[in-house]
């Protein structure tokens, strides 16, 4: 029981995780568009990860 409480835990951290590394602002974006990535922004685009983050605080 407590290791299933555990590995719970652990996909909800390493879900949440990816979740806020995506959605922060790409800071190299002439480094990433060496590798195909032409926009300046992440998932949410150069400045929707900032507009979902104050919007959703």
């Amino acid at each position: 029981m407590l290791m299933l409480i555990l590995n719970v835990v652990y996909v909800l951290v390493a879900v949440a995780m990816i979740a806020l590394i995506l959605m922060q602002r790409g800071s190299g974006a002439a480094a990433g568009s060496g590798f195909g990535a032409g926009a300046s922004g992440t998932v949410f685009g150069a400045r929707g990860a900032s507009n979902f983050l104050s919007k959703s605080t």
